[in-house]
C-alpha cells in the first residue's frame, strides 16, 4: 500500500509541476529569483489531499547557473543533527519548480517520507526519504515568498517546525530567509525544525 502511495504521489506532483509551467508561460520572470507561485484551487485541492505538509518554490536563472542541488537540514534545540537529508541534484535550465511534500507512510511507528521534486526543461526529477517524526504538541510551516540568489548562496526556500509547547508557535521569521546566519537562535524555539534548501552552481 506505501509503494502505492508513493507512485500515486509522484504521478499527482508530477501534474501539479506541468500545469504550472503551462501557467508560467507567459508571465514575465525576474532572473536569478525564487518565489512562491499562487496554486489554483485544483492544485491547492491536489496537494492538500496527497501530503500532510507541501511547499512550491519556482525558480528562474541566467544561462550561467549549470547545476540545483536541494536538500533538508534537521535541527534539535537550534543544533544541527543532520546535514543534506534527501539530498537531490540535476542540471538546471533557465526556470521550474522546486516541490517538497511530507506524507505519512505508518502512524504507529511515526514514519513519514519526505519528497524533493524539481521539474526542469521538460523533466523531472524526484528523491524521497523517510523520517521518524515524534508526536509533538503544535507543527508549524512556512516559506518565504521571493529570494534573490544574489544575495545568498544557499537560500532557506521553506520550513517545517515541531513543538511540545502547549501555548503554541509561530513560523520563523522573513528576516530568517534572508539571512539565516543572523536568526539563527530563532531555531531554538522550536524542539525539532525541518528546513528545506538549495544551490544553485554555476
Amino acid at each position: 500500500m506505501n509503494i502505492i502511495k508513493k507512485i500515486l504521489l509522484s504521478l499527482l506532483l508530477s501534474l501539479v509541476s506541468l500545469s504550472l509551467v503551462a501557467c508560467k508561460g507567459d508571465q514575465p520572470k525576474s532572473t536569478n529569483t525564487l518565489s512562491v507561485p499562487k496554486l489554483t484551487a485544483r492544485e491547492q485541492a491536489i496537494l492538500t489531499n496527497t501530503s500532510e505538509n507541501a511547499m512550491l518554490i519556482d525558480f528562474n536563472v541566467d544561462d550561467t547557473y549549470k547545476q540545483l542541488s536541494v536538500w533538508v537540514e534537521k535541527y534539535e534545540a537550534g543544533k544541527l543533527v543532520e546535514a543534506e537529508k534527501g539530498r537531490l541534484t540535476t542540471e538546471v535550465e533557465k526556470n521550474g519548480t522546486i516541490i517538497f511534500t511530507t506524507s505519512k507512510t505508518d502512524d504507529e511507528q511515526n514514519l513519514s517520507m519526505f519528497n524533493i521534486t524539481i521539474q526542469n526543461g521538460g523533466g523531472t526529477s524526484t528523491a524521497t526519504s523517510p523520517e521518524k517524526i515524534e508526536k509533538k504538541g503544535a507543527s508549524v510551516s512556512g516559506s518565504t515568498d521571493k529570494i534573490d540568489l544574489k544575495n545568498t548562496s544557499k537560500p532557506v526556500l521553506a520550513s517545517i517546525g515541531y513543538s511540545s509547547t502547549q501555548g503554541g508557535i509561530s513560523s520563523l521569521s522573513t528576516d530568517f530567509y534572508h539571512d539565516m546566519d543572523s536568526h539563527i537562535d530563532e531555531l531554538k524555539a522550536y524542539d525539532v525544525v525541518y528546513l528545506l534548501r538549495s544551490e544553485f552552481t554555476k
